[in-house]
Parts: structure tokens; C-alpha cells; sequence
């Protein structure tokens, strides 16, 4: 057999089959995303987070290691053992209640960016700049419902801008399943082209003008040149897939409704917008707007029921409320371990905000499934002031993971070798 015969195929999405004076897109095949260096597969990440915590006693289990039980809001994890791990005493260091939470992604507060080398970049933009333009969705930012009674502000890019959330299932369809009319293609095709035109005009006078300020201004326009480089792009990307079509899927375009209606389809959405690989990175938000209504208990708020005080009626709403949240969450993780997605997603459950009565930024909730980790149920790291493993320690190795070479994330000081 000749070496080209033993040798692997490898294949890239970007490829092309041309014939007859036509090109079709490939599908994503099974070995696509393998490359000469060793085989990987595609890489896929999905964040889930709310803006309240959990009820501690409810989520973090009292054990360490792989047998470790489950406390009540996890039992729907039961059969996924093996495929997830809680992580406990991990934070980003921060305190300031609902003013810290912002940082739940990117481990840095946004007053804190300017002296960072990445900024404040939350960790689903840092992997979705690795793989922009193989997917028509770099990241897709998706929320169960409207901001109101409380916002997760969970996606940041590196220039400091926080990315807003879709709030409709309607509107995620649409855009991840409904080719536009002809006619709103072509005027987005002309609007990146002008786009792009004012962009060329604008950067050359700021060469021009570059010449004739100080050291320190020139600082701050190659900042601006940067930031130019990354609008042109993205516009460059976007507009390579005007024209392509959008994959056709078995499901009719969702209904909008609550955020407890909203929030199983958002999954749905989701699982087969990685299948057809629309996108490879995605967040969903389960925001303030939550109704409590629908799991049984008085139509107070989400936001109220947080605010428990150790009120015995309030903390059992708050508890059906994230139980609810953690029952869907099981049930998208059983989805893509059925789909064989599992292995090739990191999936990360969690909240900047620890324990929302007590108003605390410290001993986030995390929960971490897939992505092909050793899992170990529970993992309880240091708790110990000069002992604590940062939070970004672990997004660092989820970094790494996504195949981003890099050393370092926010405040990371190395990377989790509990679960590689």
C-alpha cells in the first residue's frame, strides 16, 4: 500500500465538491475537523448560567471523588455518572454581590480590563475567535427570556463590550434555519461591502494622522488600528456566508413564551445547532425573568425567592426553581451523549453569584460535563486562603481543551490536572 493509500483521510469544512460548473458545501462528516497533528475532533462549548446561584446544600455534594451522592437537585444527574464533575471552592477572588457577577465568564471586572492582555474577553468569545468563519456562528448568545428581575451580562469581547443575548426562540431559529429573501441578501451583501469601504477610508487617515502624535497617542491608535482589524473581520466572515444556505432541520419554528417554556427548546435549538454545525459555541442565559409559577409555587420572582433569608417556604421555592433548571440541563447532556456530541462538547454549568441571599461571589456553583475529561463527580479543591485554585484555572484548561494554544486566562495560574 503507498503512503497515500495508509494515510488517513482528512477532510476540512471548508472544502468543496466542484463539478458541472458547481460547487456544494460538504456536510459535516465524521472526520471532519481531524488534522495532521494528531486527529482531534471538532471542538464544541456550551456555558449555561443564571444570575442567582444555588441553594448550596442542594448542589454541592458532602463527598468528594466519584461515588459521592448526589444532593437533591442533582439526582436527575444520576445516570450521567462519569460524565460531569462539580467543582467546589473555586471563584475569581471577587466580592461586591450582584456588582461581581458580570466577571462569572471572563474572571476580570470590567473596571479591571484596560490592564489585562486579553481585557475582560469571556471565555466563549476567546474560543469562538479561534474557529471564526468555519461556522456561520463564531458564538451564538442565547437567553430563555428578557433581563427583567435580573441579568446574567455572562458574554464579553476582548475590547470590552458586552454581547446581548437573543431572548426569543423564534428569532434563534430564524437566524440558525431560515434563509433570508434574495433581495435582504443582497442589501447585506452591499451594506458589508460599504461597510468595509468606510472602514478602508477610515483607517487610512488615522495612518496619516499617526505620524504626528506623541508616543503615547500612538499607543492608543494602534489600539484603534486592533480594533479595525477585528471589525473588518468579522465583516469579512459575515459576509462569506451571506450566500450559503442554512441547513434544513425536522422542526417547526418554536413559539416565544416564558423563560420556563423558552428554556427547554432553547436546548433543542442548541443540540442541533452543533449537529449541523451552525455554530461550535454557544451560551444560554436563565435570566431574573424566571416564572416561578411554573414549577408550583407562588408567582413571587425568581429574584425574590433568592432573597431568602433562610426562610424555610422561600428557600423550598428556590429550590424547585433550580432543580428545574438542573432537570433541563440533564436532559440536554443525556441528548448529546445519545448524538455522540458529548465527548467533543464541554459543557459548564454556573452563576457569578454564589449564594444569592447571602449576596456572596465566592465558592461558585460549577458544573462541568463532557468535553472527554476524566470526570470525578466531585471535585473539592483547597478552600484554604493561600491554597485556593482560581476559577480561571479551570477555563484556562477548558481553553486548552477547545485546542487554543495558549498559557494563561484571566488570573489562571495553570491548569486542572484533577480531571485531564
Amino acid at each position: 500500500m503507498s503512503n497515500i493509500q495508509s494515510q488517513r483521510w482528512l477532510v476540512s469544512r471548508r472544502h468543496l465538491l466542484r463539478g458541472a460548473g458547481a460547487c456544494l458545501a460538504l456536510p459535516l462528516l465524521e472526520t471532519m475537523g481531524l488534522g495532521a497533528e494528531g486527529g482531534s475532533q471538532v471542538k464544541r462549548f456550551v456555558c449555561v448560567a443564571n444570575p442567582f446561584g444555588m441553594i448550596h446544600d442542594a448542589f454541592f455534594p458532602t463527598e468528594a471523588g466519584k461515588t459521592a451522592a448526589l444532593p437533591e437537585n442533582l439526582r436527575a444527574f444520576e445516570p450521567l455518572r462519569g460524565k460531569f464533575t462539580v467543582f467546589s471552592n473555586l471563584d475569581h477572588g471577587i466580592n461586591g454581590g450582584h456588582s461581581g457577577t458580570h466577571a462569572f465568564l471572563s474572571g476580570v471586572r470590567s473596571n479591571e480590563a484596560a490592564g489585562m492582555p486579553n481585557g475582560n474577553i469571556s471565555l466563549d468569545q476567546f474560543c469562538g475567535e479561534s474557529v471564526a468563519g468555519e461556522t456561520r456562528f463564531p458564538v451564538l448568545n442565547t437567553s430563555a427570556g428578557s433581563n427583567d428581575g435580573g441579568a446574567v451580562e455572562l458574554s464579553w469581547t476582548r475590547s470590552g463590550v458586552m454581547v446581548p443575548s437573543i431572548q426569543k426562540v423564534s428569532r434563534v431559529f430564524q437566524m440558525l434555519f431560515v434563509d433570508d429573501p434574495a433581495d435582504m441578501a443582497a442589501r447585506r451583501t452591499t451594506r458589508y461591502e460599504r461597510q468595509g469601504s468606510i472602514l478602508d477610508a477610515v483607517q487610512e487617515q488615522a495612518k496619516i494622522m499617526n505620524k504626528r502624535l506623541s508616543r503615547p497617542d500612538q499607543q492608543k491608535m494602534d489600539q484603534y488600528f486592533t480594533s479595525i482589524r477585528e471589525v473588518e473581520k468579522t465583516l469579512q466572515q459575515e459576509k462569506a456566508w451571506v450566500s450559503r444556505p442554512r441547513p434544513k432541520v425536522d422542526m417547526k419554528e418554536p413559539k416565544n413564551g416564558t423563560v420556563s417554556q423558552q428554556l427547554p427548546i432553547l436546548y433543542d435549538l442548541i443540540t442541533l445547532a452543533l449537529q449541523t454545525d451552525s455554530t461550535r459555541v454557544a451560551t444560554i442565559e436563565v435570566p431574573g425573568a424566571f416564572d416561578t409559577a411554573a414549577v408550583g409555587i407562588e408567582a413571587k420572582g425568581y429574584h425574590a425567592y433568592s432573597h431568602h433569608g433562610k426562610d424555610p417556604t422561600l428557600m423550598a421555592g428556590m429550590r424547585k426553581v433550580e432543580r428545574y433548571q438542573m432537570e433541563q440541563m440533564a436532559k440536554f447532556i443525556t441528548k448529546l451523549a445519545d448524538l455522540d456530541l458529548l465527548d467533543s462538547t464541554q459543557v459548564l454549568f454556573g452563576s457569578g453569584m454564589s449564594d444569592g441571599s447571602a449576596h456572596t461571589n465566592r465558592n461558585l456553583p460549577i458544573l462541568l460535563a463532557g468535553g472527554g475529561y476524566k470526570h470525578q463527580t466531585h471535585a473539592k479543591m483547597p478552600e484554604e486562603q493561600g491554597k485556593k485554585v482560581p476559577l480561571s484555572n479551570l477555563y484556562l484548561t477548558m481553553a486548552q481543551r477547545f485546542g487554543i494554544q495558549t498559557d494563561a486566562f484571566a488570573y489562571s495560574k495553570g491548569t486542572l490536572t484533577e480531571i485531564i
